[in-house]
């Protein structure tokens, strides 16, 4: 559990591993700087030896304090829980029961649950299983509750500390090429929807989708020559040009640059496809408004983005 000044929320997230079902596991904290009550509130649980803080004087971001969570485990199978989210009481013991199932598979997640500020229940999650062929790259297949066997994520290069955003997405995209990933068809994450996160900052939410991008084209790189799925070279030309009118809007010249020439390099008929693209992405958002799917996720971000307008009119 990474921590930043999240102590409105951390005690739930703390005592929803403490009333697990299982009881056999360690909790690691990494409080990185926190400026507010974070470190008195995590206090209070420090009797149980299961639980253990390690401090940054200083803030020096998730994805850091990540990494040094995964080098300072002990555990052979470990997961990832978000300070102001929760798990359900039985998430260890199933998402655990699966681990030793299947001893060859290193990543297994489950489905989640989008939840307002309170863990009020809104929607359920988009997780699902991988079709054959399929990939983390073309669609969001895999999400929380993720998990992991050690041994697997040992054989990525692990967290990037680049990555300051779509960090989660990036090792997902490094797993599938390592191991089998197996999804859990039940909820065991309360995922908690608030007004101020980085998908509602429009900046940040800018730089979090060129760096998925740039995730996206590491993992295109990585697979080029393997029998792993991947996206086509037209496919990723585009996401690179969407890249590079991204860094262009945010004032990144050369990032802009480097990325249209590679996209240009993967698919010179680049003009062409970007318009067919366009074409049917207007056509597909024109259908789900004449067509609006009660299961789809265009109607599962309906209902959260009004628990944020919601949130926002309360503030």
């Amino acid at each position: 559990m990474a921590n930043y000044n999240n102590g409105q929320y951390i005690q739930e997230a703390i005592e929803s591993v403490i009333y697990q079902t299982l009881s056999d596991w360690e909790l690691l904290i990494m409080d990185d700087g926190s400026t507010d009550d974070s470190i008195s509130r995590i206090n209070e649980y420090l009797s149980d030896d299961r639980i253990k803080l390690i401090r940054n004087s200083v803030n020096r971001g998730k994805v850091s304090s990540l990494i040094k969570l995964v080098n300072n485990s002990k555990a052979d199978i470990f997961g990832i829980l978000d300070s102001d989210d929760a798990l359900t009481n039985d998430a260890l013991s199933v998402i655990y029961e699966q681990h030793i199932r299947l001893s060859n598979c290193g990543f297994i997640h489950s489905q989640f649950i989008f939840c307002g500020k309170n863990l009020n229940p809104i929607c359920e999650g988009f997780c699902r299983s991988i079709p054959k062929g399929e990939t983390n790259l073309r669609s969001i297949y895999s999400s929380a509750f993720r998990t992991y066997k050690k041994n697997y994520y040992m054989k990525t290069e692990g967290y990037n500390e680049n990555f300051i955003y779509g960090q989660d997405r990036d090792i997902v995209f490094k797993m599938e090429e390592v191991t089998k990933l197996l999804f859990v068809e039940k909820v065991l994450y309360k995922h908690r929807v608030l007004s101020n996160s980085i998908s509602n900052d429009p900046r940040k939410k800018m730089l979090g989708h060129f760096l998925l991008i740039k995730a996206k084209h590491g993992a295109f790189c990585r697979r080029s020559e393997s029998q792993i799925p991947n996206l086509t070279k037209k496919e990723m030309s585009i996401e690179l040009c969407i890249a590079s009118i991204i860094c262009f809007r945010l004032y990144r010249r050369n990032d802009c640059l480097d990325c249209f020439k590679s996209a240009i390099d993967l698919n010179y008929l680049l003009l062409i496809s970007m318009i067919n693209y366009l074409i049917k992405k207007t056509f597909k958002r024109l259908g789900h408004l004449f067509r609006p799917s009660a299961v789809g996720t265009e109607f599962r971000y309906t209902k959260v983005n009004k628990e944020i307008q919601k949130q926002l009119r309360a503030a």
